[in-house]
């Protein structure tokens, strides 16, 4: 993008520079901007230098002090008190506007964006602009804004939204004044898609959802059906050698048991003549 400049020469509410430039008085009004607020915000020694530039909470009233920012591409001026776009004339490079959470009640396309022929996207959510549609000077707005492809009016799931959101036709009126846009409230391709519509159906499924099918499962069969737990007959080597281990698991068991049979012999034994012991002691 070249850098425009403005030529020299005075105007209304600017004097000569001492380099031939405009420079700006200062007797702006105390709730708009001045240059010289401009300069100390983007730490730049002219606004014509100024590509970008944010101004939000500020309490800002009035749209000022834009004049010579001639290159601004892109401007923030969101949560403030404005209740009229103004003062964007001579910013034929802008690309990018956003003036959400302002006091906007109506739009004038002609007077307000005049000039503005590059402008790409348009954030106003969270503005008081409608209830009607006639407030949004849609006959003038395509023509204003050609180069218009993103337009904000409220949020995706339509939070901050302005009255006109909910007039009737919104959508299509918008569409049809702006063939162009690829993007409305948030959504891409707002031609191929109503997300309003799907939306409010996901909300009224959610408020008011269909009733429960029953669902019926069948018994699942037994996972051992058909399959006998009988030990078949055995015979010759296998069951000899079977045989031969049962025997010897008796055998074990049996010396076992004699051998706790002893045991508690023995223990009974001791116990008495620890006892006997004992008595002797006494």
């Amino acid at each position: 993008m070249s850098l425009v400049r403005r030529p020299s020469g005075g105007g209304p509410g600017r004097v000569g520079s001492a380099d031939g430039g405009p420079v700006l008085t200062r007797n702006s009004s105390l709730n708009g901007l001045t240059e010289e607020v401009i300069k100390g915000a983007t730490q730049r020694f002219d606004v014509e230098i100024v590509f970008k530039f944010t101004w939000v909470n500020k309490g800002l009233t009035r749209m000022s002090g834009l004049e010579r920012c001639i290159n601004l591409v892109e401007l923030n001026l969101s949560n403030n008190q404005i209740t009229k776009i103004e003062g964007l004339e001579g910013l034929a490079q802008l690309r990018r506007l956003q003036l959400c959470s302002n006091k906007l009640t109506r739009l004038e396309p002609a007077q307000c964006f005049t000039g503005l022929t590059r402008l790409e996207s348009l954030a106003l959510q969270d503005n008081r602009l409608g209830p009607g549609l006639d407030a949004l000077g849609l006959q003038e707005l395509g023509a204003a804004l050609p180069g218009l492809r993103a337009l904000y009016l409220q949020h995706l799931d339509r939070t901050g939204s302005n009255p006109v959101c909910r007039a009737e036709g919104y959508k299509p009126a918008l569409l049809a004044a702006l063939p162009g846009l690829c993007n409305l409230d948030g959504e891409r391709s707002p031609g191929s898609l109503n997300y309003a519509e799907l939306a409010a159906e996901y909300d009224a499924f959610r408020t008011a959802p269909p009733a429960r099918k029953p669902v019926v499962l069948p018994d699942p069969a037994p996972w051992l059906a058909g399959v006998s737990l009988e030990l078949p007959a055995g015979g010759g080597a296998a069951e000899a050698e079977v045989q031969q281990r049962h025997g010897k698991a008796v055998k074990s068991l049996d010396e076992c048991e004699m051998l706790v049979h002893v045991l508690r012999e023995e223990s009974a034994r001791f116990r008495q003549q620890l006892a006997d012991k004992k008595t002797a002691q006494a």
